[in-house]
């Protein structure tokens, strides 16, 4: 479940608790798009075998990236774009 600037959250099967992720802030251009991006995102990394806490970490990053950009596509970050900004 995404919250915006409140983050998301996240449970999986045998959890008892759900998975908070705190939004990384950035400055928000256009939220057009973010949430089709994040849900993108945690897929993919889930797919790629991350645990729930660390897709969700991902998904935020992306969505962080994303909403700098207008849009609905515009700004939708590469992997390599989404693993720098985790970096920092």
């Amino acid at each position: 479940m995404t919250g915006g600037g409140e983050g998301a959250w996240g449970i999986a099967a045998g959890m008892a608790e759900p998975v908070h992720q705190p939004a990384r802030p950035v400055q928000a251009v256009d939220t057009t798009g973010a949430g089709d991006c994040f849900h993108a995102a945690l897929i993919a990394a889930r797919l790629d075998g991350a645990s729930l806490a660390d897709a969700l970490a991902f998904a935020s990053a992306a969505a962080a990236l994303k909403v700098q950009h207008r849009g609905a596509r515009g700004g939708l970050p590469a992997r390599a774009e989404v693993q720098a900004f985790l970096a920092t």
